[in-house]
């Protein structure tokens, strides 16, 4: 039997993926040598990268570009408590772009990210102005735990997705392209600038 090939949309442009996958790598390298004074320097350079990186996807999202664009993905927690709410009756709809928890999730990870970065820049420039140590680090721990805490969310929401809805979405943050939705199908309709 010949298996029909899926129909595919173009989602994620290539500065998406890029900012994405070099994300992850960023906040791997940092996370993994947060405690080691041996690797200060790797730490802190990664966390630079991170910080570039979110800037660079805040100014992406700010530019108006298909599902990048935050008008594709607006801040609204109360859609994203009924996402959830309807995901676990198990009457969710589809999204192409990201569902409102989702969203949530990642205008959380930007602030949290830009949160952590910032105060490990002033944690390794001693305060730079601010003579509080011992406040800058608690705000530099305490938001990086947070960040890997929406980390966390972040991939139980994409398992629990591509699950639901038969979409590989780490394929789809790889290749940029996701199914179609198929006859029948509930699907959400998203604002694309």
């Amino acid at each position: 039997m010949i298996k029909k090939e899926v129909p595919m949309q173009y989602v994620w442009d290539p500065f998406v993926r890029i900012f994405h996958w070099s994300l992850v790598i960023a906040f791997t390298v940092a996370f993994y040598t947060h405690a080691s004074e041996w690797d200060r320097l790797i730490h802190v350079r990664a966390g630079y990268v991170a910080g570039c990186l979110l800037l660079a996807r805040i100014v992406w999202g700010l530019m108006k570009t298909g599902y990048a664009s935050f008008d594709s993905f607006p801040l609204s927690p109360i859609q994203a408590g009924r996402h959830i709410y309807n995901e676990l009756k198990g009457n969710t709809k589809r999204y192409v772009g990201h569902n409102p928890a989702g969203s949530l999730v990642i205008y959380a990870m930007l602030i949290t990210g830009l949160t952590a970065v910032g105060s490990g820049w002033l944690v390794f420039n001693e305060g730079w102005l601010i003579d509080q140590p011992e406040l800058l680090q608690s705000i530099h721990q305490y938001s990086t735990w947070g960040w890997l805490m929406l980390v966390t969310m972040h991939v139980i929401g994409v398992v629990t997705e591509s699950i639901l809805h038969k979409d590989n979405l780490i394929r789809a943050m790889i290749t940029g392209c996701k199914r179609v939705s198929r006859k029948g199908e509930r699907q959400a309709r998203q604002k694309i600038v």
